[in-house]
């Protein structure tokens, strides 16, 4: 099983990621945690290029395509066929809002994220532009990247609340506490995996 974590900077997908395989592994499910974007080539790249401000968009775009076809045939499936739920930190849907946004061509962002095939659960971490970029203040950062504007992760926040209406993702409230969050978080995650039957009772699931 595929779980991904999205939302805007600061949303603390990181976070809940970590502590929901934390929690997966406590309860005798293998789990693991990824993130993109990777340390392969691409993904290193990209990371370089999100602090220089004038970077092209398309160009972004590919290359997030390029590391994220990468690191599911590479990392995610590999482990899919082995039994893992695998948790990533952001995944085709970061695209779809980021670069959606910056680029104002949607549906070539969702073209060129073709070759990958959706998690089976998509989780959204919301939380307001000015509450995001409240916590990434508060983190020691050294340098920020061009999205940590307001306008930007305003227009992001929109897309992705477009795409849980669309019923792609299931929102969470982000702005409670950080338990708050994961108890939601693990709501749905179970519900999925008595769906799917790797937990056999509901109690299993809520211990």
């Amino acid at each position: 099983m595929l779980i991904a974590i999205e939302g805007i900077d600061g949303a603390g997908k990181t976070t809940q990621a970590k502590k929901l395989v934390r929690w997966l592994m406590t309860n005798g499910i293998n789990a693991c945690y990824t993130s993109e974007p990777t340390n392969s080539p691409f993904g290193r790249l990209i990371k370089k290029r999100l602090r220089t401000g004038d970077s092209d968009h398309r160009v972004d775009a590919l290359l997030f395509a390029a590391d994220r076809i990468e690191h599911y045939y590479r990392y995610i499936k590999p482990r899919l066929d082995r039994g893992y739920v695998v948790v990533t930190d952001r995944y085709v849907y970061s695209s779809i809002a980021y670069q959606g946004a910056l680029t104002g061509e949607i549906d070539w962002v969702k073209a060129i994220n073709k070759w990958v095939p959706p998690p089976d659960i998509a989780i959204y971490v919301d939380v307001s532009p000015e509450v995001g970029l409240r916590r990434l203040s508060g983190r020691k950062m050294t340098r920020k990247t061009k999205y940590e504007r307001i306008e930007t992760l305003a227009r992001v926040r929109e897309l992705y609340q477009k795409m849980c209406m669309e019923g792609l993702l299931i929102s969470i409230d982000g702005e409670q506490t950080v338990e708050e969050v994961q108890e939601n978080i693990k709501k749905v995650t179970i519900d999925a995996l008595l769906r799917a039957g790797i937990f056999e009772t509901d109690t299993a699931g809520r211990r």
